[in-house]
C-alpha cells in the first residue's frame, strides 16, 4: 500500500504528539511545560480532523464510516486535557489513544480515505492542514464539575 500524502503528514504529527506525551512523563513527575505543548498539538490535531478531513469528505459525497466514534473519542480526548495532568490522567489519555489513533492510520483508516478522494487536491489539502491555527488553552479546571 502506498501512503498519501495526507496520511504521512497526520501520522508524523501522531509521532510527534507521542513524543511529548513521552517526555512530559518524566520518570518523577510530569512536566508540565512539555504536557502544555501535547495538550495544545493534540487539540490541534482534532480540530485539523474535525474542520478540515471530515468535512472535506463530507463535501465529496464520501462521508467516512467511522466519523461518530472518531468525534466520540475526540469529544473524550477533550474533556480528559481539562484537568490538570495526572500520571492516571495522562495513562488513560493514551490508552485512549491507542485505541483511536488506528481508525485514522491505515488503508481504511480516515486519512487514506481523504488520500484517497483528494487526488489532485492532497497537496493543496495537506497545505490546509499545516496551516491549520494554534490553539489558545484555557487554565486547568479542577472544580466539582470534572469527573
Amino acid at each position: 500500500m502506498t501512503v498519501g500524502s495526507i496520511e504521512r503528514f497526520m501520522v508524523e504529527d501522531h509521532a510527534r504528539l507521542d513524543q511529548l506525551m513521552s517526555r512530559a512523563l518524566a520518570p518523577d513527575e510530569i512536566d508540565l511545560g512539555t504536557f502544555e505543548a501535547f495538550r495544545e498539538g493534540l487539540l490541534r490535531h482534532i480540530g485539523m480532523e474535525e474542520k478540515v478531513l471530515l468535512p472535506f469528505l463530507r463535501a465529496r459525497g464520501a462521508p467516512w464510516p467511522f466519523a461518530s466514534e472518531l468525534r466520540r473519542d475526540h469529544g473524550a480526548l477533550a474533556k480528559m486535557l481539562v484537568p490538570t495532568p495526572t500520571r492516571e490522567r495522562c495513562d488513560a489519555i493514551c490508552e485512549l489513544l491507542a485505541r483511536h489513533n488506528p481508525l485514522e492510520e491505515g488503508e481504511h483508516g480516515l486519512y487514506a480515505a481523504c488520500d484517497a478522494v483528494a487526488g489532485a487536491d492532497a497537496a493543496r489539502l495537506v497545505e490546509e492542514l499545516r496551516a491549520a491555527p494554534r490553539v489558545p488553552l484555557a487554565k486547568h479546571y479542577d472544580g466539582p464539575l470534572i469527573r
